[in-house]
């Protein structure tokens, strides 16, 4: 009888225990009469008691458990308002770290600057006073030394709690430092200055010598003695390294009228060189000083020299003295080709270490600052490695002498009035026949002998030599001159005068900016004036786009000035 009342059940019960018990009593006939009269009486009576039982309300469980409930929800209510006082103080914590280690970083890196003027504890104690945190600060320290400076905070707090005291936490502690250093890097500087001959066009020399000296003020104005090494490489069909430095190289075919290096394919994928004291060094091909352009008179020397001969365009190596550099870039005069790519990997060369021996060699003949020792140094944070490459126009032809005539004797005699001859084959005809014989052909006179012309005084010249005095046309001419045969003249032009083209030089050039940038070297480009089709290979040249530069005319000053702004800043340690 689940969900009846118990006292009703019972009451029932009685009733017909008692009903029951009367019937009994009556007898057995008289009981079945009265229950088949009395049944629609007692169906309704049983009817009218079930209508009076009370069937289980729910709301009647939900009195009876108020108080669970109320216990329940107010020690929630202690859990979350104890998280919150919690989060509180925590949020006050953070907040105070993040406003200190803020103003922390501000000062320090402030009074670190080696632009401020300050003493670094004011102008660190000065940013806490105005932003309000001064009893935080518990102490400043700074460290000078030669080109940098270093300051060190710390700061501290005991923040009191609102709700962890509670939790028997009745502060937080508060602590932090901040440590700012700059300092001044090392330079290591090339400047790659195109002096070819359209550079004559429009003064653009004038212009480049002026911007240049610029960018060497600013340079060595904004650094401490000592510290920038810079070299100028003026390259125009190559690059006249000068007498001392290329003596400390091995090279081939040795002479003493030019100071150039060719370089060969393989020496363009890298930066590195090898003087003479460089473990393992190579031997290089010595340029020869001829002229593969002009015709000149018979004997009277070149106009125009692959390798530049003149002292004013030669390199000038590792210098720490501003005097120096700005007296060589002032000093630039302009001709021959365009050869950016052996421009550059010189340039490249002498910020690598392996040209570290080529300095201490030179620091011994007096020419570089006993200062400038051990430079280039390796690549590290405390040394930044720059190149500035300069050009008005594209890489041109360079011409090579081929090895048959770069050295060893001539044929070819020099006798002591500065006149020469040479053998010629000459056919000679009799009525009867034709033979040929060895006669000596004077090409000034254009006459010949029998003889070489100055006999037994005449001395035979090498092919250097030869060089010195004939231009490539000039020689071939009084070859045509003295056989009579425009062959002979195709044939020496052919064979004394090789080159190699601009788009080679150009995949050359690339392969070297490369190494450089990969050995770490950060590369600048600038286009003076130059064509469309330049700007291309000097973007791909420089260290990114935004390190390439166009200009125009007094442009140039302005290219430069930025460089060295952008320079200056970059070599600042953080």
């Amino acid at each position: 009888m689940q969900g009846f009342d118990r006292s009703d059940e019972i009451a029932v019960g009685n009733m017909s225990t008692q009903r029951s018990f009367g019937t009994a009593q009556n007898g057995a006939a008289k009981g079945i009469f009265y229950s088949l009269t009395s049944a629609p009486q007692r169906l309704g009576q049983s009817v009218r008691m079930l209508s009076r039982l009370r069937l289980p309300q729910p709301d009647r469980y939900a009195r009876e458990e108020h108080g669970s409930l109320a216990v329940f929800g107010l020690f929630t209510f202690v859990i979350v308002m104890v998280l919150a006082g919690i989060g509180v103080d925590i949020v006050r914590h953070e907040t105070l770290r993040t406003e200190l280690q803020n103003t922390l970083d501000r000062a320090v890196l402030a009074a670190a600057n080696l632009e401020n003027t300050f003493d670094p504890d004011v102008v660190v104690e000065d940013y806490f006073a105005k932003a309000g945190l001064s009893q935080y600060l518990s102490s400043v320290k700074t460290e000078v030394s030669g080109q940098g400076r270093r300051v060190t905070a710390t700061v501290s707090a005991d923040i009191p709690t609102y709700f962890m005291k509670f939790a028997a936490v009745d502060t937080l502690t508060l602590a932090s430092h901040g440590t700012a250093e700059q300092g001044l890097a090392n330079l290591e500087i090339s400047l790659v200055l195109d002096v070819s001959n359209s550079m004559n066009s429009s003064n653009r020399i004038g212009n480049l010598a002026l911007a240049g000296k610029d960018f060497a003020k600013t340079i060595f104005d904004n650094s401490a003695p000592d510290t920038v090494s810079m070299s100028v490489v003026p390259y125009s069909t190559q690059v006249n390294a000068g007498p001392t430095i290329l003596s400390e190289f091995n090279v081939e075919d040795t002479h003493d009228n030019s100071y150039c290096l060719n370089f060969t394919e393989s020496d363009f994928e890298t930066t590195n060189i090898e003087p003479k004291d460089y473990a393992g060094s190579k031997y290089y091909q010595q340029t020869v000083a001829f002229d593969p352009w002009y015709y000149n008179d018979f004997n009277k020397g070149t106009l125009l020299e692959v390798c530049d001969p003149h002292s004013y365009n030669r390199i000038l190596p590792f210098s720490n003295s501003l005097a120096d550099v700005q007296s060589k870039i002032g000093g630039l005069q302009a001709d021959g080709n365009t050869s950016i790519d052996v421009g550059v990997k010189w340039g490249a060369a002498l910020l690598d270490t392996s040209a570290a021996p080529l300095t201490a060699a030179l620091i011994s003949t007096g020419e570089v600052s006993s200062a400038m020792s051990g430079r280039p140094t390796a690549n590290s944070g405390s040394t930044l490695k720059v190149m500035v490459v300069m050009t008005d126009g594209v890489n041109t032809t360079q011409y090579y002498m081929p090895s048959n005539y770069r050295s060893g004797n001539s044929d070819i005699y020099l006798a002591p009035d500065g006149k020469v001859s040479f053998p010629i084959s000459k056919r000679k005809c009799s009525y009867y026949s034709c033979w040929y014989e060895t006669q000596w052909y004077e090409p000034q006179s254009r006459n010949y002998y029998s003889a070489v012309y100055g006999g037994s005084n005449a001395t035979l010249l090498t092919w250097p030599e030869v060089w010195k005095r004939f231009t490539v046309e000039s020689h071939a001419y009084a070859r045509y001159y003295a056989s009579g045969s425009a062959n002979d003249y195709y044939f020496w032009t052919g064979a004394t005068r090789v080159g190699v083209s601009g788009s080679t030089k150009n995949a050359r050039l690339d392969k070297i900016c490369t190494a450089a940038k990969n050995n770490g070297v950060l590369i600048f480009t600038i286009g003076f004036e130059a064509p469309s089709d330049a700007e291309d290979v000097l973007i791909s040249c420089a260290s990114s786009p935004s390190h390439y530069y166009d200009v125009d005319g007094l442009e140039i000053a302005d290219a430069f000035a930025a460089i060295a702004t952008k320079v200056t800043e970059l070599r600042l340690v953080e």
